[in-house]
């Protein structure tokens, strides 16, 4: 779920606010846009898709997002956001930075798998959903690093540990072999150990 909300406001409910149905309509579209996605890929999914999964109308969606595009980078920025907060709340007081490090891909990929159709426009869909997707992705991976990585690494080899993970969970992904990722966690500390060395 991308909220704590109510995805189904009851009928004819009393005692709810506007503002409680507007939100509820916005999450449920966020959420709708990335199940599109997720099944059809960012450039067959819909407007109509969106709205027909959502349970709202054509006009509700252009009341909270200019177009297609401006919806999935919303949902991208809500994702990601939760994701690397989620990474840096697996860290605990006096971890060793492989403890550290260990725990946060774990997270990572925990929280892929917890939901593949996440992971899917997470990891995937992004990659066609435009130079304005592009760049939000990039500033992902940035705080990815920062979180993993820290800071005293250079950023360009910071970039290539980052995109060296990520081709490695795209391509879990992409082969219906996602559930094998916790077992490639060893290899990737090894990896990122021995990219940080050199």
């Amino acid at each position: 779920m991308l909220a704590d909300i109510v995805r189904v406001l009851p009928k004819r409910a009393r005692g709810v606010t506007r503002q409680t149905v507007r939100d509820s309509q916005r999450w449920r579209m966020l959420e709708s846009m990335t199940e599109a996605v997720a099944r059809r890929g960012y450039a067959e999914a819909s407007v109509a898709d969106v709205i027909e999964i959502a349970g709202v109308s054509r006009k509700t969606f252009y009341e909270h997002f200019r177009d297609k595009e401006d919806c999935f980078l919303k949902a991208y920025e809500i994702l990601s956001e939760r994701l690397v907060v989620a990474m840096k709340s697996a860290i605990k007081p006096r971890m060793s930075v492989a403890t550290r490090r260990r725990a946060q891909l774990t997270k990572f990929i925990a929280a892929l798998l917890h939901d593949p159709l996440i992971a899917r426009a997470f990891m995937i869909d992004v990659l066609g959903a435009g130079p304005r997707a592009l760049q939000a992705r990039e500033r992902v991976n940035a705080s990815f690093a920062e979180a993993v990585l820290g800071t005293a690494i250079p950023p360009l080899r910071r970039a290539a540990i980052v995109g060296g993970v990520n081709a490695v969970v795209v391509g879990a992904l992409l082969e219906d072999r996602a559930q094998q990722l916790p077992q490639a966690i060893d290899d990737l500390c090894a990896f990122i150990d021995g990219a940080i060395r050199r």
